[in-house]
């Protein structure tokens, strides 16, 4: 804050709104969660019981999460 704001000599003003209009954010496509990691060297897991996610050649024994077993582990990419 400005001392000429403190000071009473200066009125502070809103900011100005920077996003698209709420018509073109309907429009726009969000990229797919895997955009870009089709080429990655090994393959992710993700926990279905609290979502972490590791890149490994297999699940872990036990997430080290939520502590769900192995099977309980899909491969995500």
């Amino acid at each position: 804050m400005s001392q000429a704001v403190v000071n009473g000599q200066k009125a502070v003003g809103s900011i100005p709104e920077r996003r698209p209009p709420p018509e073109e954010r309907k429009k726009a496509k969000p990229a797919p969660v895997t955009a870009g990691l089709g080429n990655l060297p090994l393959p992710v897991w993700r926990c279905k019981v609290c979502g972490y996610l590791c890149a490994r050649d297999g699940p872990p024994e036990v997430c080290p999460i939520c502590k769900a077993k192995k099977d309980r582990f899909e491969r995500f990419i």
